[in-house]
């Protein structure tokens, strides 16, 4: 029996029925749960006791059956659909269990974009009779509801990951949103610039607890993800230094962000109050805040404002480049704080190593007062229809 590191996880070599050597991939965040989910795997396929497994280690014992072609047992059939015609949204909910995804960062996301698509493909519809038609019908249906084509993008790969989940399980054969073309999403780009003065005017709009998330944005560069998803070990208020995990970022790599000292009171603000039930840091009435909960009262302050057009939470980001840019700062520092920086780049392009002294000097290069705010539009947009919100914690269950 053996562990193994792979690229996205460990894969696992063990004897299940005492024989045949065989292997299996699992979404282990590490060796000592890799072993876990093979002692598991072990102890059900040599008692035969499936129903005690849990659903992680149960989804890897269903694929390891599939790939090997093997009879599932009866205590296993439940896992995947036995009807003949899959409907999308069985497909939907198969995705949203599959391992890798049902703890993804990503998960609220593809649980927005499903709903879109349950919408208008039509819930009961046929998994196996959709195809390159029905998918483009639907980017038209969306553009026409006003929603952005960067937004239209994102669903369609929600639904092109659906589909390659049901291949991994053996209930479809192709991906027919693999054969259909993005959309051009430069006539919806935006230049955003947000001037130091109008940042607190809208910092000032914003419920208290709001206020040092915005800050933390504005001063850091960091992901709205990123931040709300800070926990107190991560950052070193003594260092001057937040460290976050490989699963932390969406780029997958350990992150360092130096911290601004004109962050540092705002965080020390916040560290002084602690909550019970979670380690984060930001938090609402003693619980941790979401994306969607953050974006409403921003877009009530730049309304009250009369922002024309209105900038929004991500432009931040934007706007720390700019000032970061503008400021001097040295451009590898500047990607490898933003998550940029491995982007296309050889192992000969990665070699150097920046310090924590460098992230520091590089950060305290950086100032605010680069010019007035300019808020470029290429095409106005529609609002987007009411947007349809899943229970919060709970599987879809309706549309």
């Amino acid at each position: 029996m053996a562990v193994t590191k792979r690229k996205k996880g460990y894969y696992i070599y063990f004897r299940p029925f005492k024989q045949e050597l065989v292997g299996v991939t699992t979404d282990a965040r590490c060796k000592t749960e890799a072993r876990q989910i093979e002692m598991a795997l072990l102890k059900a396929c040599r008692t035969g006791d499936y129903e005690s497994l849990d659903p992680t280690t149960r989804e890897v014992c269903v694929r390891m059956f599939q790939n090997q072609s093997w009879t599932l047992p009866n205590q296993l059939e439940a896992t995947v659909p036995t009807s003949g015609e899959l409907t999308l949204w069985e497909g939907i909910q198969q995705c949203l269990t599959y391992p890798g995804i049902k703890d993804s960062s990503n998960r609220e996301r593809h649980e927005q974009a499903f709903l879109h698509v349950a919408r208008l493909i039509g819930k009961d519809r046929s998994i196996k009779s959709i195809w390159v038609p029905d998918i483009e019908a639907y980017q038209v249906r969306r553009l026409d509801e006003g929603a952005a084509p960067s937004t239209v993008n994102k669903e369609k790969a929600a639904l092109s990951k659906m589909f390659n989940v049901l291949i991994k399980l053996r209930l479809i054969e192709v991906n027919p949103a693999k054969l259909v073309k993005n959309l051009n999403e430069k006539s919806g780009e935006r230049e955003v610039y947000l001037s130091h003065r109008d940042f607190n005017r809208i910092v000032q709009q914003l419920p208290p607890w709001e206020r040092p998330v915005v800050q933390t944005l504005y001063y850091t560069g960091m992901r709205r993800g990123e931040a709300l998803g800070l926990t107190r070990d991560r950052v070193n208020l003594k260092e001057r230094m937040i460290l976050l995990r490989p699963e932390d970022v969406k780029e997958r790599r350990w992150k360092r962000v130096s911290i601004h000292r004109d962050l540092v009171p705002v965080l020390e603000e916040v560290l002084k109050v602690r909550s019970i039930g979670s380690d984060k840091i930001f938090l609402i009435n003693g619980q941790p805040p979401n994306e969607d909960s953050l974006r409403k009262p921003w877009k009530k302050a730049v309304k009250e404002l009369k922002f024309d057009p209105e900038p929004r939470v991500h432009d931040l980001r934007h706007t720390w480049k700019t000032n970061s840019m503008r400021s001097g700062m040295d451009p590898e520092i500047r990607e490898s704080i933003m998550g940029h920086w491995f982007r296309g780049k050889t192992v000969a392009e990665r070699y150097g190593r920046i310090s924590d002294a460098d992230l520091l000097r590089e950060i305290d290069k950086v100032t605010f007062q680069h010019g007035e705010t300019e808020i470029l539009v290429s095409e106005s947009k529609k609002k987007n229809p009411k947007e349809l919100v899943p229970p919060s914690g709970k599987m879809l269950t309706n549309c």
